[in-house]
C-alpha cells in the first residue's frame, strides 16, 4: 500500500503508523485547534467593530441634539423678536386709549 506523508510529503509504501523518513504519524491532524482560534478571533473583531460602532451611533446622537438646541434657541430668539417687533408697531399705530 502506497502511503504520502503529511509532514515530508514523501511516498512509502510502509504499513506502519508512522512516516520512516520524518518518523511523523501519517494520521492527519484535525484543525479543531485552528478552528476555535479562527472563531475566537471573528467573534472579537466582529465584537470591536459592535463597539465603534454603538460608540460612533452615540456620538451622532450627541451631536444631533447639540445641533437641534442651537437651532431651537435661535429660531426662539428670533421668533421673540418678530413679536416684539410686531407688538411695538401695533402699539405705534393704535391709537392711545381714551380714559
Amino acid at each position: 500500500m502506497q502511503r504520502v506523508c503529511p509532514h515530508c510529503a514523501r511516498i512509502s509504501f510502509e504499513s506502519g503508523a508512522r512516516c520512516p523518513y520524518c518518523g511523523s504519524s501519517f494520521v492527519r491532524r484535525g484543525l479543531g485547534g485552528i478552528a476555535a482560534l479562527l472563531t475566537v478571533f471573528a467573534i472579537v473583531v466582529v465584537g470591536g467593530v459592535a463597539l465603534l460602532l454603538i460608540a460612533f451611533g452615540n456620538e451622532l446622537d450627541s451631536r444631533i441634539d447639540r445641533e437641534v438646541d442651537r437651532v431651537h434657541r435661535e429660531f426662539q430668539t428670533d421668533f421673540d423678536g418678530i413679536r416684539q417687533e410686531v407688538r411695538d408697531e401695533l402699539d405705534r399705530r393704535l391709537p392711545e386709549p381714551t380714559p
